[in-house]
């Protein structure tokens, strides 16, 4: 599971069953629903991750893949060979609070405003800072 520091909820796809291309990532309570797991496989051998939807298949990228604009929204496609396709994971505190940085856009990713607790919050990029929304925990599926 990925969990977001600052909500302490859990990365998912809007309605978490859709295996359609552009489907929203979104925030959801952490439980044992598929759509909450993800693989991160490191595709090159150099650090650059897929990170893949267990339910779905498909992967975490950033619409349209290529804008460096703050706010752009991260949902789902195909797993392919491009760029906004891939992410490095950096343990930024040295404590497993990781920041998941998209390779195309060089972009963190984070939940929309920051702070909310809510469900179904969309899962976008920003620039990478310290506030705790860019962070990350990895937790293994057992």
């Amino acid at each position: 599971m990925l969990t977001n520091v600052q909500t302490g909820k859990c990365l998912t796809i809007a309605g978490g069953v859709s295996t359609d291309n552009n489907v929203t990532a979104l925030q959801y309570n952490c439980d044992t629903h598929p759509s909450r797991r993800w693989t991160l496989t490191d595709v090159t051998g150099t650090g650059l991750y897929q990170i893949r939807n267990v339910q779905t298949r498909k992967c975490l990228t950033i619409a349209g893949g290529v804008s460096t604009d703050n706010n752009v929204t991260a949902l789902q496609y195909n797993c392919d060979n491009h760029r906004s396709r891939r992410w490095t994971l950096t343990d930024v505190t040295g404590t497993g609070l990781y920041q998941i940085r998209n390779a195309q856009t060089r972009k963190c990713l984070t939940i929309a405003g920051g702070v909310s607790t809510d469900n179904n919050v969309t899962a976008l990029q920003y620039n990478c800072d310290t506030h705790p929304s860019r962070r990350w925990t990895l937790r293994l599926a057992g």
